[in-house]
């Protein structure tokens, strides 16, 4: 298999994993708020205003990657409870905000702790370094996909171009030097056994130059 071939299926196999792991992980949080009556868009809205307070209401569509139908229904369901309410602006009228109440407060002060003890214990089967190497990878993607809000809240190695650069760089390095390890033997095995093949010579070379002891006569 070509070296360009095998960066394709390299960038599959990553995709396939990260979209994979992001929806099971996304399922798994979503199981903690649902016994408090929200689903995972419910509470994206109201976590969304307890931090920004009162937003328009395409802006949380936006914010939450909803349809301005879908975000109407969610706004619905929550003001239907008593948890947000809708308010026109005085002159234009098409303008609405939606503002959290203070049982959408109470509600969220409820369901916080138990979502992120959920992620907690999700994130524990990773080290602290793995933690620290997704978040900045996912960071770098982030900085395709949404540059904008990457700018509003970087990580921590975002806020220094320098560092960030030199991460960059070093995992494109690493990618490459992947690549180029890569022959076209497609078996699992086939690094592996390449250093046991070598090792075996390697064994032999240093038999050959073993002086043979003499016979005793």
């Amino acid at each position: 298999m070509r070296k360009g071939d095998k960066k394709r299926r390299r960038a599959l196999d990553a995709y396939w994993s990260l979209q994979r792991a992001a929806a099971l992980a996304a399922a798994r949080v979503d199981d903690a708020v649902q016994p408090f009556g929200l689903s995972a868009s419910q509470y994206g809205v109201i976590d969304t205003l307890q931090q920004r307070g009162p937003v328009h209401q395409q802006e949380l569509a936006e914010a939450l990657g909803r349809s301005k139908a879908q975000m109407t229904a969610i706004i619905d369901a929550l003001e239907a409870r008593e948890l947000v309410r809708r308010e026109r602006h005085e002159v234009d009228r098409r303008y609405i905000s939606v503002y959290l109440t203070e049982a959408g407060r109470v509600l969220l002060a409820e369901v916080g702790p138990a979502r992120t003890d959920s992620i907690f214990a999700l994130m524990r089967e990773l080290s602290g370094e793995q933690k620290t190497k997704l978040t900045r990878l996912c960071g770098r993607l982030l900085r395709v996909l949404d540059p904008l809000a990457v700018a509003d809240a970087a990580p921590d190695d975002d806020e220094n171009p320098n560092v960030a650069a030199d991460n960059d760089a070093s995992d494109d390095a690493s990618d490459d030097d992947a690549s180029d390890d890569d022959t076209g033997d497609d078996d699992a095995g086939s690094d592996d056994a390449s250093d046991d093949d070598a090792s075996d010579d390697r064994n032999d070379h240093d038999d050959s130059e073993t002086p043979t002891p003499a016979s005793p006569t």
